[in-house]
């Protein structure tokens, strides 16, 4: 009885996060640069790079793993501890997923890209209703959600679109547009900036557009699985508006191309 009553105690004086060093949560990620992608390198994506302050400032065992996009919101749905760092969040997915009470990023407002050569045909165009229904094709990225204000008009206006299966390659996307798989696509303007950068061919093809109305840029999230532990969950949570305040959070968002 008195060994009891000692084991009870001594495990009670052991610090959480000893006792969670078993609890390896694993962190899925893609390669969509400049957000994911590129790890352990000193071009790592900058997302993948917030990530890593937010779960060792909350002393949390996290290892990446890249997996194909189309494949980790299925994954999220097993048993597990299991997240994504950097998701947009929305009503179906709060039924299926656990997400982060504070966002961990937010983007810059949502532009549209088009081939320079037809720089004429969008001159009138100055919001997102004149542009889904100025008769142009859309390219579309299968299974890929745009963030709420653009979703939600593409469903109100139904432009044509062409849907597309980029896997992880945004340039590849991109190339589509130049050879007219379609007439233009949606993209945050660190995406935009960053792929214009990296690929000299695309600076004298693609033209970046902005829309009078457009919103504040998606709030980015960390979204898991449905039974992910509250401990770790509060965690996560504390840590993510500590890390906000520090300069290494700055240093990272302030130096993107938008």
């Amino acid at each position: 009885m008195k060994y009891s009553v000692c084991l009870i105690v001594l495990i009670a004086l052991i610090p959480a996060q000893l006792l969670a060093q078993d609890r390896i949560v694993t962190v899925y990620t893609y390669e969509r640069m400049p957000f994911f992608g590129q790890l352990n390198t000193d071009a790592e994506g900058f997302i993948n790079q917030i990530t890593r302050l937010v779960f060792e400032n909350a002393k949390i065992p996290y290892v990446f793993e890249k997996v194909p996009v189309t494949r980790i919101f299925a994954n999220l749905t097993q048993p597990g501890l299991s997240c994504i760092a950097g998701t947009f969040r929305n009503p179906e997915r709060e039924q299926t997923y656990t997400f982060s009470s504070d966002f961990i990023y937010q983007d810059s407002p949502p532009r549209y890209l088009i081939r320079t050569t037809d720089q004429a045909h969008y001159a009138a165009i100055k919001d997102i209703k004149a542009l889904l229904t100025s008769g142009k094709t859309l390219g579309v990225a299968d299974k890929y959600s745009y963030g709420t204000w653009v979703d939600e008009n593409i469903l109100r206006y139904k432009p044509a679109t062409a849907v597309v299966n980029i896997r992880d390659d945004q340039s590849a996307f991109m190339q589509m547009l130049v050879l007219k798989r379609f007439d233009y696509i949606f993209a945050s303007g660190e995406e935009a900036a960053y792929n214009l950068r990296n690929n000299p061919d695309f600076r004298d093809t693609i033209s970046v557009k902005t829309l009078a109305d457009a919103p504040a840029g998606n709030i980015r999230w960390i979204m898991c699985n449905k039974d992910f532990p509250p401990d770790l969950l509060a965690r996560l949570n504390k840590s993510i508006p500590e890390i906000k305040k520090t300069r290494a959070y700055r240093d990272i968002t302030t130096r993107l191309p938008k």
